[in-house]
């Protein structure tokens, strides 16, 4: 009778050594509006059919004895072509640089071996936001795993520039994390990339000496006079795109993005609407309510803000967190869901984007079977419920989101103790769900390249006072720029 871990051995030995075997065959590549054509060969065995994972099966043990030495085995094999040295490179976010470079060294030392040597170099120059469309311009020039939102998957995977996950690692993927962080890591029910946090959406943080308790922050209009009331403003970035969003969503406004086509039915009553609800809240300007980042960004206005105490809140996300706490003090610092806004004569809820961010594997890396195991790595519930540690982002592994003990936070390597329940972030995100739409089937590279964050800035700098008639013609116009 063979025994389980012989068995996961064996499995894990036909997954990793079928893509070693078949590295570095990438041809020569050009990167269209279409998506990547490939000449002169065929993609590196990142991208090919023996690493398309389903979720079917049974999970293997990747700490085993023996499946450490199976991928040891691959990475050597994979460094022989390259003098015995495997030279990979990550993007990721800045603010989480420091703590991604940490657990590479602690993947180097899981690895190593003496046929071959790790080298990784990290870097934070490319964010999340900006990651797959770097990819997408120029795949073989990028990195061999980068992290990216999700929302990018659609664009890569057209432009064949992101590898499939393993077979190896995804049943793992699948038992591991949330149905809903699996589900957008697929497309057409293959997995590309692997859930990393939950948090890639929005809600309300708010200074609770302020706003005394949660009725207060129900409504967007009370909310912005109590600030004003305060020598304060509430804080939401109408010309960012990602955030004005919303306000269609709450009018019951659909965008799709499908097959490279981006859709948005914003040039009707349905989207004058919205608008005017922003162009309602843009009336509030330097009376309580701030509506633009200016040349500062999203993250360094909110912390300004903060700390400067000209904000009494702001919606943002979890990344935010620290600072805020940083600023006005951990036992001041409250969450909820965003706030009702006026359209149509009537309070409604504001809608929001809610998203993931993920790590995928580059489909030209020279050094698949590497890549794909830091690329898991990474992405563990362990590495999850550290990067929660030190930066308060939420995992998506299902055991980590209901952690509540001591663990070791590798920024500064002392022990912290997590209550991931008790965390207020956590509660808003899930107050919050039930308003956001997931951005991978809403949205594609066309959405952003429009004028929707434009559109929000000439509200902001009428503070309002834009006619229908002009709205009307802002927002055909903008549909038309979707559509290319």
């Amino acid at each position: 009778m063979v025994s389980k871990s012989k068995r996961a051995a064996a499995l894990v030995l036909t997954a990793v050594l079928a893509a070693a075997s078949l590295a570095g065959c990438g041809g020569t590549t050009t990167v269209t509006s279409g998506g990547t054509q490939t000449s002169g060969g065929t993609t590196s065995s990142a991208s090919t059919e023996s690493n398309a994972g389903s979720g079917a099966g049974d999970a293997v043990d990747i700490d085993s004895e023996e499946t450490i030495k199976t991928i040891k085995d691959a990475m050597a094999k994979e460094a022989e072509a390259t003098g015995g040295k495997i030279s990979m490179k990550l993007w990721c976010s800045g603010d989480d640089l420091k703590f991604e470079k940490k657990l590479i060294e602690e993947f180097k030392e899981k690895y190593k071996d003496d046929r071959f040597e790790i080298k990784i170099q990290a870097s934070g120059a490319i964010g999340e936001d900006a990651a797959g469309g770097k990819i997408v311009e120029s795949p073989q020039d990028g990195a061999d795993v980068f992290n990216f939102a999700d929302d990018q998957l659609s664009t890569l995977v057209e432009a064949k520039a992101i590898a499939k996950v393993a077979n190896l690692f995804q049943n793992n993927v699948v038992k591991n994390n949330s149905e809903d962080a699996v589900t957008v890591c697929k497309i057409n029910d293959t997995a590309y990339a692997f859930p990393k946090t939950s948090d890639n959406g929005y809600f309300m943080y708010y200074d609770k000496r302020v706003f005394k308790d949660e009725k207060s922050v129900e409504n967007m209009d009370d909310m912005i006079k109590t600030a004003n009331e305060a020598g304060k403003s509430v804080y939401l970035n109408l010309s960012n795109g990602w955030y004005n969003t919303g306000f269609f969503f709450t009018a019951g406004c659909t965008v799709e993005y499908k097959d490279g086509v981006q859709t948005a039915d914003y040039a009707n009553e349905k989207g004058l609407a919205a608008a005017k609800a922003m162009c309602h809240l843009a009336e509030n300007i330097d009376k309580g309510f701030v509506g633009t980042a200016g040349s500062a960004g999203d993250n360094a206005a909110v912390q300004q803000g903060f700390a400067n105490n000209q904000y009494a809140a702001a919606i943002i996300g979890t990344w935010m967190g620290p600072a805020i706490k940083k600023s006005i003090g951990e036992e001041n610092v409250g969450a909820a869901k965003l706030p009702t806004v006026l359209m149509d004569g009537e309070q409604k809820q504001l809608h929001s984007f809610g998203g993931y961010k993920v790590v995928g594997v580059n489909a030209f890396t020279k050094y698949p079977t590497t890549a794909q195991t830091l690329a898991y790595f990474l992405t563990t519930g362990e590495s999850q419920l550290k990067r929660y540690a030190c930066r308060g982002l939420i995992p998506t592994n299902n055991e980590a989101l209901q952690t509540k003990e001591t663990v070791k936070n590798i920024l500064d390597d002392t022990d912290v103790q997590v209550d991931i329940q008790s965390d207020p972030a956590l509660k808003a995100i899930d107050a919050q769900r039930q308003y956001a739409h997931p951005q991978g089937s809403s949205v594609g590279g066309k959405y952003w390249a429009s004028n929707i964050g434009g559109f929000g800035s000439e509200i902001v700098t009428a503070k309002g006072k834009i006619s229908d008639a002009d709205l009307e013609k802002k927002l055909k116009d903008l549909v038309d720029q979707m559509k290319g």
